[in-house]
């Protein structure tokens, strides 16, 4: 379990329709309800639910940040709207908290003023674009679900998310700009990790543009496939092997 997520999800309780859990802790919710490693990870990463967004839960969410008197408080800048949270003094708070919105206008907090830029380098427009696009952030609502009060993205959206994530990260590279390889890598094993959830007593039709980068997604692997038997060494599944995932991938997403 992430480090913190117990106390995020008491404290949000009743605003469980307000927010999604994305990203890497959302991945580790799904993967230890399966009995199986993820890997390590210490942000939350929150995209708000703007049909649902009020006042009220701009003002609970301050007020966790106050609670864990969080150390470096950062927004973003230019037209992406996100913010970031690091570093909580109070013992047992997500040591990260990154908050998206796909309609940014409407993405506003008390005490902006006090918050400094994210530095540059550690920008994270690609998940912040992604989200501000129709189709991903409507997949990402409709495939969305809360159990014991925490609203996590399905394991069918967060593989949506990330093969994209990786697919911007890589054309970024390609462009000549500055890309971690590490995020490239943990995005495109993070697919992987992720299929092995997935069944086959369940398809979806995606919209077409998720679709196309599942496409694109999946040739690349076929290409240039990632480690399969260091995956399922780390995550308990040994002789886990690239075919079979491919050809679950394909058959979940119909592509």
């Amino acid at each position: 379990m992430v480090k913190g997520i117990d106390i995020f999800r008491d404290f949000f309780r009743e605003f469980a329709g307000n927010y999604i859990l994305i990203g890497g802790a959302a991945c580790d919710v799904h993967m230890s309800r399966a009995g199986l490693h993820f890997r390590a990870t210490r942000d939350l990463d929150i995209v708000l639910v703007v049909e649902a967004l009020n006042s009220a839960f701009i003002q609970k969410f301050w007020e966790f940040i106050k609670e864990g008197n969080y150390h470096n408080r950062q927004k973003s800048v230019g037209k992406r709207k996100y913010y970031r949270f690091i570093k909580p003094e109070k013992e047992g708070y997500p040591f990260q908290l990154e908050l998206f919105a796909a309609k940014p206008q409407l993405l506003n907090l008390p005490d902006e003023s006090r918050l400094t830029p994210i530095p540059a380098g550690e920008d994270i427009s690609s998940l912040s674009a992604i989200l501000m696009d129709e189709d991903y952030y409507n997949f990402v609502k409709e495939h969305s679900t809360v159990r014991g009060n925490l609203h996590v993205a399905q394991t069918e959206a967060l593989i949506c998310l990330k093969a994209r994530a990786f697919l911007d990260l890589q054309n970024r590279r390609e462009r000549g700009e500055e890309v971690d390889e590490r995020s490239v890598r943990k995005h495109k094993n993070d697919v992987i990790r992720l299929a092995v959830l997935l069944t086959s007593e369940k398809s979806l039709k995606l919209p077409s543009s998720i679709a196309l980068d599942m496409e694109k997604f999946l040739r690349v692997i076929e290409e240039s496939p990632p480690d399969y038997k260091l995956l399922g060494k780390n995550m308990g599944i040994p002789g886990m092997g690239g075919t079979n995932i491919i050809k679950q991938l394909r058959h979940t997403y119909l592509v």
